[in-house]
């Protein structure tokens, strides 16, 4: 009888390796540095002026990926609100017919995208071909681009750097055959993972936001002991003194605080005081 050899037992199966990749996706969706943020003073913006967002992209394409190891041809795009109607929707697709489709759901105002975005109810497999009533414009436009039947997944709790707060993720398919349970699950897992990257990332903005607000509030502070020492008044006056300066030269307020600490502005109205201190009462 012949024994396997431990290195043929220990090879991962393909279903292993498959569960492995997913694993790997939902891990760089949650992670909310995965878009070229990190946790420090200068976190970069994640959209694009287009509205173009790194993880949402990532998103649509994981999804996309996922269907089509169950054999299943899609397109997919991910999306958030706009916090007001002057910003763009902040967006990711899987391919150019997602991104012609979002195109024809903004111009015509209504189509799975819209809808989900509007009720936060996702669509479950719904064929395109009975839905004429619910998009008269939509839906042919999306049946002549070869969509048969769309899939939306609503992002819960969104939260991202530019106020929106609801997210779907979007699937085109190619036939109407329904998306099966292990599908459904996926993709659910997929939103929510980049839901949690997102809420990461603007919880590090914060904080980022937070550690300069406090950093000025310091070197403010500082300025009002060095300049009150100077000058041999209060500390009130050498915050009026910093204030006006701010205003009157149109700088931030911490800017000209800095550069009284670091001894850089010695001139009118900074210069030391050519009077002694008033003298202390003994009490």
């Amino acid at each position: 009888m012949s024994v396997p050899s431990s290195r043929a037992a220990a090879a991962p199966s393909e279903a292993d390796a498959r569960e492995a990749e997913f694993a790997g996706a939902l891990l760089e969706l949650a992670d909310g540095a995965a878009d070229g943020a990190a946790p420090d003073d200068a976190l970069p913006g994640a959209a694009e002026a287009d509205g173009s967002h790194a993880k949402l992209t990532a998103l649509a394409v994981h999804a996309r990926h996922r269907l089509a190891r169950e054999g299943r041809a899609c397109e997919t795009a991910a999306l958030l609100d706009a916090p007001s109607e002057a910003d763009p929707v902040r967006h990711g697709y899987s391919g150019a017919r997602a991104a012609r489709l979002r195109h024809v759901e903004h111009e015509q105002c209504e189509g799975p995208a819209t809808d989900t975005l509007r009720t936060g109810t996702a669509l479950s497999t719904l064929p395109l071909n009975g839905a004429a009533a619910r998009w008269p414009r939509y839906a042919p436009a999306a049946l002549e681009a070869g969509v048969c039947a769309v899939h939306t997944v609503a992002l819960p709790d969104v939260r991202s750097d530019h106020g929106a707060g609801a997210g779907v993720l979007v699937v085109h398919l190619d036939e109407e055959t329904p998306l099966g349970p292990a599908a459904t699950a996926a993709l659910t897992a997929l939103a929510r993972a980049c839901a949690l990257g997102l809420a990461h990332r603007t919880a590090l903005r914060r904080g980022a936001e937070l550690r300069r607000a406090l950093g000025s509030r310091v070197v403010i502070e500082q300025a009002k002991g060095v300049l009150a020492e100077r000058r041999n008044g209060s500390v009130d006056d050498a915050f009026r003194t910093l204030r006006a300066y701010a205003r009157s030269q149109q700088r931030p307020l911490h800017q000209v605080a800095r550069e009284v600490v670091e001894a850089q502005l010695l001139d009118p109205p900074f210069q030391r005081s050519a009077a002694p201190p008033p003298a202390r009462r003994n009490r």
